[in-house]
Order: C-alpha cells, then sequence, then structure tokens
C-alpha cells in the first residue's frame, strides 16, 4: 500500500514535468523519506514550489491513516501547507486546494498542523471565497476548547466569516468564552461587523442597553474604521437609545452613555442622514437635563455636537431652544450660562438666519455681558 502511494505521487509528478527530467528537489522529493521530503519542500523554488507542494498534500493525506500520528508525517503536512501558493491560480485550482486543506484539518489533531491550515485558508478564501472554510472554522468554533487553534480560528472567522460565524462570534464575545482570547474575539467580532454590517445592526436592535452600549463602543472605538460604518451603527444605536426610553425614572446610566457616546460618533463622522434623528434625541436629551438625568456638562456636549450636522432642522430646533431660554431671561429666572453660549456659539457656527430674531433678543435682556458679547459675535456670522 504504501508503495502504492509513492509510485502515485511520483506519477503525478511525472505527469507535470512532462518530458523534461525530474528537478533534484523533485528527485529528493520521490527518492527520500519523510525528513528529506520535508527538506526537499521546504527548499523548493521556481516552479518546484507548486508542484512539490501538492504532492506533499497529497502524500500526507494518503498516508495519514497508515502512519498515524507521526512527528515527521505531521512536520510535512505542515510544510506542504505553508509553502502552498494560493496567488494566481485558477478557481479550480483554489478549490481543489481548499479542498485538501480541509481534509488536512479534519485527519490531523496537530495544533501545528492545524494552525498552518487556517492560516492558509485565509488569503485562500479572501481571494477565491471558500465555502468549505468558512465551513470548517464556524464547525471548529461551535465546539472549540481554549487552546492556540482556537486563537487561529478566531482570525481566521473575523476574515472570512459568514452570518453563521457572526453569531457564533458575538455569543463568545457576550460570553467571555474563551477568557485569554478577549481580545482576538474582539477583534474578528469588529471585522465580521464591518463586512457584515446587518449582522452587526440586527444585534444592536435585541440585545439589552447595556450589552448595546459595549458592542458599540467595540465597533466604532477604533477611529481608523470607515467613518460610514462608525456612524451608521451609531445612528442605529441612538435609534434604539431613544425608543427604549419609556420614562426617566430608575437608573439612566448606560441608556445616557449610549445616546451622548452615539451622538458625538454621529458628529464626528458628519453623518448629516442622521440628522432628524439628533434633533429629535435633542428633545429627549432636554427632558433628561431638566430632570437632572442628564449632567450640563454632558448636555452642552449634544449641543455641540448639533453644530456638526449642518442642517436648516438643526438650527431651528436650537433657535426655538434658544428662544425658550430667552423666555426664561426674562422673567430673571437665568437658565445655565454653559448652556446658554453653547447653544449661541453652535447658531453661530451652523448660520443660518433663521436664529436672528432669537440671536439678537439675547442682546436686550439681563444676561450677563459675555453671553451678549457672544450672542453679537454669532449675528456676525449669519449668512445672508
Amino acid at each position: 500500500m504504501r508503495k502504492s502511494v509513492c509510485i502515485a505521487v511520483a506519477m503525478a509528478i511525472a505527469a507535470h514535468v512532462s518530458a523534461q527530467l525530474a528537478t533534484d528537489a523533485q528527485k529528493q522529493f520521490i527518492k527520500g523519506n519523510l525528513s528529506e521530503k520535508t527538506a526537499a519542500i521546504r527548499e523548493a523554488t521556481g516552479s518546484d514550489i507548486p508542484l512539490l507542494s501538492q504532492a506533499g498534500l497529497d502524500f500526507v493525506i494518503l498516508n495519514k491513516s497508515l502512519l498515524g500520528n507521526d512527528r515527521e508525517l505531521s512536520a510535512l503536512a505542515a510544510a506542504s501547507v505553508l509553502v502552498s501558493p494560493v496567488a494566481a491560480i485558477t478557481q479550480r485550482q483554489a478549490d481543489s486546494l481548499s479542498d485538501k486543506l480541509t481534509h488536512i484539518f479534519s485527519l490531523y489533531d496537530d495544533e501545528t498542523v492545524r494552525i498552518v491550515v487556517l492560516e492558509k485558508l485565509v488569503p485562500l478564501s479572501v481571494q477565491y471565497r471558500s465555502e468549505k472554510a468558512v465551513a470548517l472554522v464556524n464547525e471548529y468554533l461551535r465546539a472549540a476548547a481554549e487552546n492556540e487553534t482556537t486563537k487561529a480560528a478566531v482570525a481566521a472567522a473575523g476574515a472570512i466569516g459568514d452570518s453563521a460565524t457572526f453569531g457564533i462570534i458575538y455569543d463568545a464575545w457576550k460570553t467571555g468564552r474563551w477568557p485569554s482570547l478577549a481580545a482576538e474575539t474582539d477583534a474578528a467580532l469588529a471585522g465580521l461587523s464591518e463586512r457584515l454590517i446587518a449582522d452587526a445592526v440586527q444585534a444592536i436592535s435585541v440585545a439589552d442597553v447595556r450589552e448595546t452600549y459595549a458592542f458599540f463602543m467595540l465597533l466604532t472605538g477604533d477611529e481608523k474604521k470607515s467613518p460610514n460604518f462608525r456612524a451608521e451603527i451609531a445612528e442605529n444605536a441612538l435609534s434604539k437609545a431613544i425608543y427604549t426610553t419609556e420614562d426617566l425614572s430608575g437608573s439612566m446610566e448606560d441608556t445616557i452613555s449610549l445616546q451622548t457616546a452615539a451622538v458625538k460618533v454621529i458628529a464626528e463622522c458628519h453623518w448629516v442622514r442622521a440628522s432628524q434623528l439628533v434633533i429629535r434625541y435633542f428633545s429627549l436629551a432636554r427632558e433628561e437635563y431638566e430632570a437632572n438625568v442628564l449632567g450640563e456638562a454632558m448636555f452642552t456636549d449634544v449641543i455641540v455636537c448639533m453644530s456638526q450636522l449642518a442642517s436648516p432642522d438643526t438650527a431651528q430646533a436650537l433657535s426655538a431652544y434658544l428662544a425658550d431660554l430667552n423666555r426664561h431671561a426674562e422673567s430673571n429666572d437665568m437658565p445655565a450660562k454653559p448652556v446658554v453660549l453653547a447653544v449661541i456659539s453652535a447658531l453661530g457656527a451652523l448660520g443660518d438666519k433663521a436664529a436672528f430674531d432669537n440671536l439678537l433678543y439675547v442682546t436686550y435682556l439681563p444676561y450677563p455681558q459675555d453671553v451678549i458679547a457672544a450672542a453679537r459675535s454669532a449675528l456676525a456670522k449669519l449668512k445672508w
């Protein structure tokens, strides 16, 4: 049996080299023992690389049942996988390679072999999309223990996973299933979410506020990620935070944190698409501020964020609020100066002439001089 396998491998190499004589590396592989075959693959160059790597993969698949958990066979398997090229190959060759790699993963328990298989499947699947590779990762992770193979599988999941993978990784992240792999799980979940944004939005829609806030911070905390991705996640998180606020009683800490953090990301990304949602939140933020649920500093931050979403509706909402503040000032019920200044500054930044009357009226009311000066400065910035 073993002799017939060697003959089959030799015939495969002969078919590739056609009428030409075998190279020294090919001869070494055909004639050599396991260690010599491994050396031949490691030292291969040029056209020998794809030929010998495939011969090595075939050899380790065919001989696994005969040699069992042989260390030298595992070394040959690892070397064959490592040198297998994934660039400039056809889809048919990619499919064949994917089949062989997934088969080797199922045959071998050796951790090194399994890790190099997973690491090779990533670029292969990224370029040629291997459903078998994704299925392998999903099947393994569903019952995976905490080890180095799982670490590689989690990294692969982040790069090539599908919606089923997202569910597995999200659950592992939520439950802290692999404590020592927390950083890898975070990275994989963030990568999956950016590629599968519909799944991320769905997760936000069904999670409680605390979980949503943690998930939101994971996805938007990295400013290197696409602004559109961060803003879309923030928009959905803010919408969730608004519509789950039934009243202002009880603990609001997580809700407030989510609301204000989402507004900041929307403003940073200048996500004008969400301006109506932010205006709706501003109305709620006023209620929260007046009920002493939202602190003064956080409320002024919300106002500053609104100034970064230039739209007529934003200016009208802030101008209407300034009118309310002016009515309080008329009655000598002076509103908090930082809030008044934030509104005036925001209206000046927006430059909408609809704010003219309310800004002008500030200068006739018994506000402190610095507030009046700020109103005059904002008036000068209005666009006519």
